[in-house]
């Protein structure tokens, strides 16, 4: 009966794999080389899990430390592309149904707690998380039915001999097994489903309020500091907004007690910033990164930096209390000042 949402799972995560593993080939030192597996490629697929930091549930910080070091990360995006690659061929040809069954289901929820509140139609990475742990969930109870690999090694004596075998390969289960199961993993599957879309988007219990909005980006700026010369520092972080854009900043300036400009730095001035003034947490160049455009900088979602603008002409002798930025479209972001030694 699950033939064809066994296949559709299967594909999904071979898909997945083979995005990564056979296309978008590139040159490097004369020989071919995935691009999505090659760490010094700008089409890295880490580069996605810059873009979901700041709505991952969870396992941030674990996710955080993973990107500050590169081997680790280059052996984390290949183990998941090879769980991929094993759970799609394992469900399309139905072997070892009910094991990649529940792998799936990890994997479902796993990109789940990274990916979840991403999307701009239809809660797109919400969707597919809990579409593919539901799928998951029914596919390990049927198992891999006649028409898979599974079916053919459970008519082998081996198999007749050795019960537990079913467990793995997708063979028939007591039937008061798989009611209890059926109740268990549809029990799972509300509290994903529900507990997630309100965790992610407050909308069973309150007003629909995204946890962190796909739609609209924010800077978070925290360490603003006035140097003796009048330079500035300050830390920024791009936490909120779609991955398929940027925060572009066209205006800064220093402000009093009272809202009045002490200082100011047009679009020009910003773009013309030298490199050592935008450290990116991630240098990698694939990740985000706050970088100066035609005028004024840009950051992408996830975007982590320390900027330093340069000194600016002071208007007269008030104190600046706030550092704001101004982005093209009028949005504004706001730090109070440290108290300069």
């Amino acid at each position: 009966m699950l033939l064809g949402t066994r296949f559709v799972q299967g594909f999904i995560f071979w898909g997945g794999a083979s995005r990564r593993l056979l296309y978008n080939f590139h040159e490097v030192d004369g020989a071919e080389v995935v691009a999505k597996l090659d760490f010094d490629s700008a089409a890295f697929v880490a580069n996605k899990l810059t873009h979901a930091l700041p709505g991952t549930l969870w396992i941030q910080a674990p996710l955080e430390w993973t990107l500050q070091h590169p081997d680790l990360l280059i052996a984390s995006v290949w183990i998941w592309t090879l769980a991929e690659l094993m759970v799609g061929l394992g469900l399309i040809f139905g072997l070892g149904t009910r094991l990649f069954a529940l792998v799936s289901i990890g994997l479902n929820i796993t990109l789940m707690l990274i990916f979840g509140w991403m999307g701009s139609t239809c809660l797109d990475e919400w969707t597919m998380a809990v579409s593919g742990a539901g799928m998951s969930s029914a596919i390990f109870l049927a198992g891999g039915g006649a028409w898979s690999l599974d079916g053919f090694i459970g008519r082998s004596q081996w198999a007749e001999r050795n019960t537990w075998s079913n467990w793995l390969f997708g063979g028939p289960l007591p039937l008061h097994t798989v009611k209890t199961l059926g109740l268990v993993l549809a029990a799972f599957a509300v509290v994903f489903i529900v507990g997630s879309y309100q965790i992610l988007f407050s909308a069973m219990v309150s007003p629909q309020h995204a946890r962190v909005s796909f739609h609209r980006h924010n800077i978070a700026l925290t360490d603003a500091a006035v140097a003796a010369d009048g330079a500035v520092t300050f830390k920024a972080y791009v936490d909120a907004g779609p991955d398929t854009g940027a925060a572009y900043v066209v205006a800064a300036r220093l402000t009093d007690a009272s809202g009045g400009t002490v200082a100011e730095w047009d679009g020009a001035t910003l773009a013309g910033l030298p490199a050592s003034a935008i450290q990116n947490l991630y240098p990698y160049v694939w990740a985000s990164h706050f970088k100066t455009e035609t005028i004024g900088f840009s950051g992408q979602t996830g975007a982590r930096a320390t900027i330093t603008l340069p000194p600016s002409d002071r208007n007269g002798a008030d104190v600046p209390e706030t550092l704001v930025l101004e982005a093209i479209n009028g949005t504004t972001w706001k730090a109070a000042l440290a108290e300069t030694p």
